[in-house]
């Protein structure tokens, strides 16, 4: 286990955290190689406030000094329970900070019934989400930013115990 990982804590997203939540999100997605514009284009849709921390399942993973590692939400309706967002910083992605938010919404599954988390990954993400237990359902949905990606939405099912 890595140093971060082994001192990394799970918190309730906090409206004081806003700015850094934010700010983790443009990072985090500026990570990957976009087509010209989209970059600029697409975060207006993840700016997230405080209607959203309050009405979602939203954490943020910190580390020892309470350094925002990562951030994560739940969205849960009667038509899906979706990971709406999963952010790690950057210079922290593929050192098990994502994995750990995961297992961790796993467990939330379990206490509140859910059988199934959806996601819509980004396109350089989806090999993670595979890796962690989610599936390809085949379904496609386009991008609300003009010559965005075509997004494949990706499903988990949830055992009622862990195995």
């Amino acid at each position: 286990m890595n140093d971060e990982l082994s001192k990394a804590r799970i918190v309730t997203a906090r409206e004081g955290s806003l700015a850094a939540i934010n700010g983790l999100v443009a990072r985090s997605k500026a990570h990957w190689s976009w087509p010209a514009g989209y970059l600029e284009n697409s975060l207006i849709l993840h700016t997230l406030g405080p209607t959203y921390l309050r009405d979602n399942y939203c954490f943020e993973v910190l580390g020892a000094d309470g350094e925002l590692l990562a951030f994560f939400a739940v969205v849960a309706s009667d038509a899906r329970v979706v990971l709406d967002n999963l952010w790690v910083k950057p210079e922290l992605i593929g050192r098990g900070i994502g994995r750990y938010a995961c297992e961790y919404m796993v467990r939330l599954a379990r206490e509140h019934g859910w059988r199934k988390l959806w996601v819509l990954p980004d396109p350089p993400a989806e090999g993670f989400y595979r890796k962690t237990g989610f599936f390809d359902t085949g379904e496609r949905v386009p991008s609300r930013v003009p010559d965005g990606p075509v997004f494949s939405v990706y499903c988990m099912t949830i055992s009622a115990e862990p195995e």
